[in-house]
């Protein structure tokens, strides 16, 4: 049971509360509802592990070392998902306490106080601490969200790219992937000329089957940075695209329009049938 009251979230801070500034009489009731759910929780363990990370938290030194925190992430991926999710603390106080470093310490700096040393090897002890030591995973990007769209979705359509004869799309080529269901999509795009942003933009319309072909729902208005000469573009749409027919790729004006005079048409998607 030691283990699973990590998971709650509210029972964590009002024990952590608790070693540090104290509660009040209704935190301490609700505290005390919450750990009857827990009948085998030690709070013993829980509160010295608690005070010294709070403790080593509000210690003036130096930042974490990047070398140091890396072996500490390395080290909490033997504890994660381990049988025992809560290693002997009650040794590695007495080590503290009678002035000597913990086996399990990593080497620190001169000069940094032990407690820091201890609360950082009690920090990957407990599995429950260690996404906040990792931090929050990277948002996806543009190129794995286009992927998993592609490996999940069965309805949408997956067409590649032409470049027309406009000297703008010269050697341009790429696919688009968009699901009419969610409204979601991309352009992946290859050796499309980087643009100035200041000069001009890129926009992005789609024919739609259920629309007047004279008004293209606009896409959105991208750029092409130097040096790129692969891109994954989200697809920004306003408008419902019930049925795509045709992807269209033009050159118009810094920040786009609102209707386009397709004066500069660089590449084109449609089904190879059509």
């Amino acid at each position: 049971m030691t283990e699973a009251f990590l998971s709650n979230e509210r029972l964590v801070d009002l024990l952590i509360q608790e070693v540090t500034t104290g509660l009040g009489t209704t935190e301490s009731s609700e505290m005390e509802q919450l750990l009857s759910r827990y009948s085998g929780l030690d709070r013993r363990v829980f509160e010295s592990t608690a005070a010294a990370l709070t403790v080593a938290a509000r210690l003036p030194t130096e930042p974490l070392p990047p070398a140091l925190r890396a072996r500490l992430l390395a080290a909490a991926d033997g504890v994660v998902g381990a049988p025992k999710r809560v290693v002997d603390l009650q040794a590695m106080r007495s080590a503290r306490e009678a002035g000597a470093r913990p086996a399990s310490t990593v080497h620190r700096p001169p000069g940094i106080s032990g407690w820091w040393a201890t609360a950082a090897a009690l920090l990957i002890a407990i599995a429950g601490w260690y996404p906040r030591l990792a931090g929050p995973p990277d948002a996806p990007t543009a190129a794995q969200l286009r992927a998993q769209l592609l490996a999940s979705n069965s309805t949408a359509v997956h067409w590649a790219f032409a470049a027309t004869d406009d000297p703008g799309g010269a050697g341009a080529a790429g696919d688009v992937v968009f699901d009419p269901a969610t409204q979601r999509g991309y352009l992946r795009l290859h050796n499309l000329k980087p643009n100035d942003p200041r000069q001009f933009e890129y926009q992005l319309w789609i024919f739609d089957g259920e629309r007047d072909a004279r008004y293209p729902v606009d896409g959105g208005v991208f750029d092409i940075p130097p040096g790129s000469a692969d891109v994954v573009v989200p697809i920004t749409v306003h408008l419902r695209v019930g049925k795509p027919e045709l992807f269209a790729v033009t050159i118009e004006h810094p920040g786009g329009v609102v209707v386009s005079g397709r004066e500069h048409i660089v590449v084109i998607a449609k089904p190879r049938h059509a």
